[in-house]
């Protein structure tokens, strides 16, 4: 076993943001949540959330042990054995490549088994900026994460949820952690942000976070999810010189349907999983073959979606 503990309190050191503006379709997402809100973009982006070491929440310390090789979860094989690009048919990383770990958290020293990381040795995203980057998630929003799984972005980069875990290809700026921990807390109550209080409140207000919010109820729910964490985990965020009241009753809804999950000081928690992982199922879906063995299948390329965060 190889264990690593990383620097807890240290700012993140990710790579500056090149703003790609796509319209990202999450796995499941319905057609309300396709449609453009057409609102006012508070911010450009959330850039100055970032800009001060202090306004970026405190990181919980993260401790990681890593696995024997040769045992993979089911959703960190798959995306590791899937091509690199439409015009490389290489897989993403070798299996020889991978790395698993068992994540514990301080802020979590009992009801939640380790979440797991997947790592592919050659991620930009380094392990400990990784475990310090969830760290800044509190832990009842953590706790809705499963696996966490990145790998190369091979000269681009991207990210999506598929309602449980998250992934990245590339090094995402700091908000991503905790946009992607929000559209999983966001399927945890089966698309709130599809539903009528969240879709009410943008109707009633005139503006959303940033540019990126505009483009569907999904989007907007995680950075409204990410302004709140970092409005109230963070520095409060009145440095923008804007008024965040033309958002009040979004921020109020996410506000109350995420509850204690905002709160720092919360309690962590098992979440349901579909990769048998949590909950005591770790003998479940997990693929087991040698680490210098290869794929016995390649699966076509998928894109990452959010390109807007790298």
């Amino acid at each position: 076993m190889v264990r690593f503990i990383s620097a807890a309190g240290v700012a993140l050191a990710l790579a500056t943001s090149t703003r790609a503006h796509t319209v990202p379709l999450s796995h499941g997402m319905s057609q309300l949540s396709q449609r453009d809100l057409a609102k006012t973009a508070l911010l450009d982006n959330f850039d100055a959330l970032t800009a001060d070491p202090s306004r970026i929440p405190p990181i919980a310390k993260g401790t990681a042990t890593k696995w024997d090789a040769g045992r993979y979860p089911q959703n960190c094989y798959d995306k590791a054995r899937e091509a690199i690009s439409d015009e490389d048919a290489r897989p993403k990383c070798e299996l020889r490549d991978l790395e698993i770990y068992d994540v514990t958290y301080e802020d979590c020293p009992s009801g939640r088994d380790p979440w797991v990381l997947c790592r592919c040795s050659n991620a930009e995203l380094s392990l400990q900026d990784t475990i310090d980057g969830m760290g800044t998630v509190p832990p009842g929003a953590r706790s809705n994460v499963l696996h966490i799984v990145t790998m190369n972005g091979f000269g681009g980069g991207g990210g999506y949820s598929d309602g449980n875990s998250i992934f990245c290809g590339g090094a995402p700026s700091k908000t991503w952690f905790s946009h992607e921990s929000m559209h999983c807390n966001d399927r945890d109550g089966f698309a709130f942000s599809n539903g009528d209080v969240f879709n009410n409140a943008i109707n009633a207000d005139s503006c959303v976070p940033d540019s990126y919010a505009n483009n569907n109820p999904t989007e907007d729910f995680a950075q409204v999810g990410t302004y709140l964490n970092y409005d109230i985990n963070g520095h409060p965020i009145d440095y923008t010189g804007k008024d965040a009241s033309c958002m009040g009753n979004q921020l109020n809804a996410a506000r109350d349907y995420l509850a204690e999950r905002l709160d720092k000081n919360g309690a962590c928690f098992n979440a349901p999983g579909t990769d048998g992982i949590v909950n005591e199922k770790r003998s479940t879906t997990i693929i087991e073959k040698d680490p210098n063995s290869s794929y016995e299948k390649l699966l076509p390329h998928t894109p990452y979606a959010h390109a807007e965060f790298f």
